[in-house]
């Protein structure tokens, strides 16, 4: 799996997270590159999930990309499997037919997460709806794994409970999307 965008986007939070669902059940590596500008520039993780010992922590043939913004679409579609899955942020990515045969899903997750008032939960949202098109963990479980990962502080839980929404939101959209092409 790659995942990419724009530093500050949360992508290397959503592969960390996808990874730790993963680890239980499967040999997972997590391998982050961050862009020299970090916020603003573009930063991707490969995250390998296999039932073998994995050899290298890079994916050379993706079998999904979830991508937040036009430059990450540009330089990873082309790198996906004809059977894979490319998730898309469509406010700001415009497919052009560089992932082939593999499967497009469009989300629209930064014009959703600034309808919620934070577009910072546009990574959950996404995260929602790949659990949801990769059956990879139950909503339940990741919901622990943010609880986990963020604390119940004061202070936070009116995030924690944004991301949960996002995640909620996400998840419901993607179920919709697989309900219409059915």
């Amino acid at each position: 799996m790659i995942f990419s965008g724009f530093g500050g986007q949360g992508l290397m939070t959503l592969g960390k997270f996808v990874a730790e669902l993963m680890m239980h059940k499967h040999q997972v590596t997590f391998f982050p590159s961050y862009g020299t500008e970090v916020r603003g520039g573009t930063a991707y993780c490969h995250v390998c999930i296999s039932d073998r010992p994995i050899a290298s922590p890079t994916v050379e043939h993706a079998t999904v990309l979830l991508v937040m913004n036009q430059m990450s679409y540009d330089r990873f579609a082309p790198l996906v499997r004809p059977d894979g899955l490319v998730l898309i942020n469509s406010g700001m990515v415009k497919p052009t037919g560089a992932h082939g045969p593999a499967r497009l899903v469009a989300i629209d997750a930064t014009g959703l997460a600034n309808e919620m008032g934070n577009v910072r939960v546009a990574n959950m949202m996404m995260l929602g709806a790949l659990a949801v098109l990769k059956s990879l963990a139950t909503e339940k479980e990741i919901a622990g794994l943010l609880e986990k990962t963020l604390g119940t502080a004061p202070g936070k839980r009116e995030i924690l409970d944004l991301n949960r929404q996002a995640l909620h939101l996400g998840g419901e959209e993607a179920k919709r999307q697989l309900a219409e092409a059915k």
